[in-house]
């Protein structure tokens, strides 16, 4: 195989994985570049929790892809799609301080937390992984399928025995199967749909982690850099 012959090309696995590895290095480096220097706060830490963690899972998940495990590399899509429910519901919570430090204190999931009553349609509403998933949503439709696709792999259910399928004989009505722990032998392209998926949900999140970031850090000079457009465009 020649040089050439072994660069990554746009449509093929490698491309795709290669695509959500430079996802984690812009995550890495963007959010170095709004974090202040000094000390930060608790919210920060839950925020740069939520980064680890979407570093993490996104490594996994190529390994996983790289080593044709299917059904735990689609666990891993729908824990991406949690954690960005969860970084994009601080901003549901009447008091975000208060409580993060009720979760960090013990509380075990964000349902026993309530929302402001503005982000709950004008009452409060308790974060729960529908309410959540919800208003996560309202602007990116397309979470809601997937989140019901994605389930079925986090739950045993019939999704699981489809992935074991090696063959099927239309006439005779038979299945062969593989008991391993390692997907049957297909061509790659089964494998470009969760892919992109992935990479959908991790942009998702990125974006949902960088931009609870800014509010936090930037949001002083955003306001400013708003101000002075304004003004300019005035005059």
């Amino acid at each position: 195989m020649t040089e050439q012959d072994s660069t990554p090309q746009p449509g093929t696995l490698t491309h795709r994985l290669g695509a959500i590895s430079k996802l984690e290095t812009e995550l890495v480096d963007k959010a170095h570049a709004i974090l202040p220097k000094g000390a930060v706060n608790i919210v920060d830490f839950f925020i740069l929790g939520a980064t680890q963690r979407t570093l993490s899972q996104s490594r996994g998940f190529r390994t996983l892809i790289e080593t044709r495990n299917f059904p735990s590399a689609t666990i891993l899509l729908r824990t991406q799609i949690d954690t960005a429910m969860r970084i994009n519901g601080l901003r549901m919570m009447a008091n975000v301080e208060a409580d993060v430090q009720r979760i960090f204190k013990g509380e075990r999931t964000f349902d026993r937390l309530v929302s402001s009553p503005a982000a709950g349609g004008g009452k409060p509403e308790r974060l729960t992984d529908a309410f959540l998933k919800k208003k996560l949503a309202e602007e990116n439709p397309w979470i809601e399928p997937l989140y019901s696709q994605t389930s079925d792999f986090v739950h045993l259910s019939f999704r699981h025995l489809f992935t074991a399928i090696t063959e099927t004989d239309a006439a005779t009505q038979m299945a062969t199967m593989a008991i391993s722990g390692t997907d049957p032998k297909q061509d790659e392209s089964v494998y470009y749909e969760v892919c992109d998926a992935f990479f959908r949900v991790s942009r998702l999140s990125s974006m949902t982690i960088l931009a609870a970031l800014m509010a936090r850090h930037l949001g002083d000079r955003v306001m400013a850099a708003a101000a002075a457009r304004e003004a300019n465009g005035n005059e």
